[in-house]
């Protein structure tokens, strides 16, 4: 890698970096929202089955087996594997900005040595 390709390839990680930043604020937004409509839905279900006299033991398993609660739970699941998802390649960006770092401090020595 000469030096303008590695300047080029940093110049395309740190713009990528800062697109990742405002993914992360949109997807961290959708997994709070995600998760505030399954507790929501979840909690309603559960008192319905509370006021219409259900037994206790089964209204924790009815309420997760509705179809409308379990698929927002699938839904604040895929959110938040979004999310961390988004995370870990942040930070496979900041890592690989380090690894061009020293690729540039390498090549500056070795210029100066020639």
């Amino acid at each position: 890698m000469n030096p303008s390709e590695v300047f080029e390839k940093l110049d395309q990680c740190i713009m990528s970096l800062s697109k990742g930043n405002t993914e992360q604020k949109t997807l961290g937004i959708k997994k709070s929202e995600a998760q505030r409509d399954y507790r929501i839905k979840y909690n309603q279900k559960m008192l319905q089955l509370k006021l219409d006299k259900c037994q206790a033991s089964l209204i924790i398993a009815f309420t997760k087996n509705d179809p409308e609660v379990a698929q927002l739970e699938m839904q604040k699941d895929i959110a938040e594997s979004a999310y961390f998802t988004c995370i870990s390649a942040i930070e496979n960006l900041r890592l690989e900005i380090e690894v061009l770092r020293t690729k540039v401090s390498w090549l500056k020595s070795e210029m100066n040595n020639s």
